[in-house]
């Protein structure tokens, strides 16, 4: 299989080095397997000649039937892996802020991956019962495992410290931020105590400001309100773009955990399934 694609890609671009490229292999190794299925064909595919090469006669024929057969391959794939979703929807509770700036911006690949799989999500942060709430799945961050359902773990919670980059420059230790407003989760009020403990600073700023949820936080910190403790897989594009900075890096782990959640049964469908292995696969950066 591997020898079929390198072709493929070979005779499509016309081109040993494009080929290399797309399938990030180098040049040499592109030549030696096409070397090796010509052997095992017995006949010429390419024409070599000076930096450039062309399909023979015997490589253009291949060419067609290797596109359809991979092609063939690829659709089975997908039937397989939309096998049992189609026509099906699939209900998702998640919360407001995980929603938002990081489960959005993901779905495409969800949907792309289970193009018959209808998506209805929705927002909350309240405790969930599978027998009054209709949803399939559920995203919770709590302090303790959860309770009258199956929930799989998908990360701890681990904070960072960030600010604008104006109020960076104000900022030359730790002590410093009593200079700030600090950015407070109201519904999480003990973790600036709780970082303090760790870290060894003495909070001692009555200058505060408090909203409900990270996505709130992200924003104030990134218009200069004040400094913020927020999940980092939170902020990944605006530590990016340089929006926020992280003064200093003192690693701190909160005690909530994000878990997916689902009703019991003993056997979970294949749509709720295909979700939780898709979650477990785009958090595996940050699970530890």
């Amino acid at each position: 299989m591997t020898t079929l694609r390198v072709f493929e890609a070979a005779a499509r671009h016309q081109s040993f080095s494009l080929a290399a490229k797309e399938l990030f292999l180098t040049h040499g190794a592109i030549s030696k397997q096409i070397k090796q299925l010509e052997s095992d064909l017995g006949c010429a595919l390419f024409t070599r000649q000076h930096r450039q090469v062309s399909l023979t006669t015997a490589g253009q024929r291949y060419l067609l039937q290797i596109q359809a057969a991979l092609a063939t391959i690829s659709r089975a794939t997908t039937d397989i892996r939309t096998a049992g979703t189609d026509n099906q929807s699939l209900s998702i509770n998640v919360l407001p802020s995980l929603t938002i700036n990081w489960l959005i911006p993901r779905m495409e690949e969800f949907k792309q991956r289970y193009p018959h799989l209808y998506v209805d999500l929705s927002i909350g942060d309240f405790n969930v019962d599978f027998n009054q709430h209709r949803y399939d799945i559920a995203i919770r961050s709590v302090t303790s495992a959860p309770q009258g359902c199956q929930y799989v773990k998908l990360m701890d919670e681990d904070l960072c410290l960030v600010c604008s980059p104006q109020l960076a420059t104000t900022l030359h230790s730790l002590n410093d931020i009593n200079s700030l407003t600090l950015l407070k989760h109201t519904t999480r009020p003990e973790l600036w105590p709780l970082w303090s403990k760790q870290v060894g600073v003495t909070l001692n700023n009555d200058k505060k400001f408090g909203m409900e949820h990270f996505y709130m936080l992200s924003q104030a910190a990134v218009s200069g309100m004040g400094i913020a403790l927020i999940p980092r897989f939170f902020i990944e594009q605006q530590l990016s773009d340089g929006s926020l900075v992280i003064p200093f890096d003192n690693h701190f782990t909160s005690p909530y955990s994000y878990y997916v959640l689902s009703p019991q049964a003993q056997r979970l469908p294949a749509k709720a399934q295909a979700f939780i292995d898709w979650l477990l696969e785009i958090f595996a950066p940050y699970r530890h």
